[in-house]
């Protein structure tokens, strides 16, 4: 009798550990998936940039990074909160075909709307305003790059753990978009065609996403429902302020150096920002694939999340370090290849800036326990805060002290961001440890 105890006990180990194993080699198999996809578009954008720098000229590129500001903001408003809310949805109702192919083509439905709210926005922004309509003709082609991004159902794949099937679509589409840059970008008054270029791209991407989604998982088309589509932008309004204040950091830094300074600084802090791009991608992949088993580890209680997120976060962090480091030693030889100048000053700003990723790496834990429980308030309320900081630091700092001020500006506003995400997670733990709900680990 007690050895058939032992022999089912130690059966029920050997599953346990099985699962264990296999849970620890999707999240590997979906980390190194983002990974090739967020490479991908480092690598391609990056080596891209001595190209069209050279062809347009470090003004035109400067003029370019300010008119991407708002197609960026096209993008985060496509986005909304979907790249949390719907990877959370998914990812609970993977199993339910019916209830997913809803999920899945309304999502879509809603990013179709916010994106024809923005063409229609902007569109009217830049007839009245002569600051944009001195610049409409980047603007018009423009709008294709928002367009491009509705059907990229990344969030989907991502939810499911399927990262792979993005990874190889992304592949395709730089490839392509860089070709494209190669083919038609051959003079200076070429620049105006970069966004739009990227656009069609990643609408050749979107439509095959969307039909790999709907063959490989059988979602059969929904037609739209208008209640659920409101509903999704009402619940999901403060995370998309989250992301917004996110995408702000960079966007309000550009506008404000290239409104108080030239549009060749503005270009040189573009080369900057994208050199350091490759670093937050990494956060990122790594935030991304982790993100359904928090939801999950989450769902079974405190303790479970933060045991597993205690183990993925420390042996993250050795790479995501090291990576920044090497870029801190390479930074004037990177400098000199992709923006044409490599002197002392901007070198030294180049490396303070490298600081912003560190004090985002340390922020990942609070961020996805927060998300996790869904503490929406406390999150989006940090994040508001740093914009409100943002607004009145960047516009001093750049004032008096040019690049360098706008340099410690974006150091101080992830410092207040860092701070108030670990505040809120501490607050939040020590609520539901009072009201029985969670574990201190």
């Amino acid at each position: 009798m007690n050895r058939t105890i032992e022999s089912i006990e130690q059966s029920n180990n050997r599953k346990i550990e099985q699962l264990k194993n296999r849970l620890w080699r999707q999240i590997l198999a979906n980390f190194l998936s983002l990974g090739l996809l967020k490479a991908t578009d480092a690598v391609v954008l990056i080596l891209l940039i001595p190209y069209i720098v050279g062809k347009v000229g470090i003004v035109n590129y400067g003029m370019l990074a300010f008119v991407t500001v708002f197609l960026n903001a096209g993008k985060t408003l496509v986005d909304y909160g979907f790249q949390i809310s719907g990877v959370r949805l998914v990812a609970l109702a993977r199993e339910r075909s019916g209830q997913l192919s809803a999920l899945f083509w309304n999502i879509l439905y809603a990013r179709l709307a916010l994106c024809l709210a923005f063409t229609l926005a902007v569109g009217i922004a830049v007839q009245f305003i002569p600051y944009l309509k001195a610049r409409e003709w980047v603007f018009y082609p423009g709008f294709l790059l928002p367009l491009g991004h509705v059907l990229f159902a990344d969030w989907f794949f991502i939810a499911v753990q399927k990262a792979r099937v993005i990874a190889w679509a992304n592949l395709g589409v730089k490839v392509l978009y860089g070709l494209l840059v190669l083919a038609v970008i051959r003079k200076p008054e070429d620049f105006i065609l970069i966004p739009a270029l990227q656009g069609l791209a990643g609408l050749a991407a979107g439509v095959w996403i969307v039909f790999a989604a709907a063959r490989q998982y059988e979602l059969t088309w929904t037609p739209p429902d208008s209640r659920r589509i409101l509903g999704f932008i009402r619940s999901d309004f403060r995370l998309f302020l989250s992301n917004l204040s996110v995408e702000f950091n960079t966007s309000y830094s550009i506008l404000m150096l290239n409104l108080l300074t030239t549009d060749s600084l503005t270009g040189y802090f573009q080369v900057m920002n994208k050199l350091a791009q490759p670093l937050r991608f990494l956060l990122v992949i790594f935030s991304q694939a982790i993100f359904p088993v928090v939801c999950r580890k989450a769902a079974e209680g405190w303790s479970a999340a933060v045991h597993f997120l205690k183990r993925a976060y420390l042996f993250f962090c050795g790479p995501a370090l090291g990576a920044i480091l090497l870029t801190v030693i390479f930074a004037q030889p990177l400098l000199s290849v992709f923006a044409g100048r490599s002197d002392a000053f901007l070198v030294d700003n180049f490396r303070l800036y490298l600081i912003v990723p560190v004090l985002v790496l340390l922020n990942v834990p609070a961020t996805q326990l927060l998300l996790a429980y869904e503490r929406k308030t406390a999150y989006t309320a940090v994040f508001l805060s740093a914009m409100a900081v943002k607004i009145l630091s960047d516009y001093l700092m750049i004032r008096y002290w040019g690049l360098r001020g706008l340099v410690l500006s974006c150091l101080m506003v992830e410092a207040w961001t860092l701070l108030g995400l670990w505040l809120a997670s501490i607050l939040g733990n020590n609520r539901m440890a009072k009201s029985g709900q969670a574990l201190k680990v």
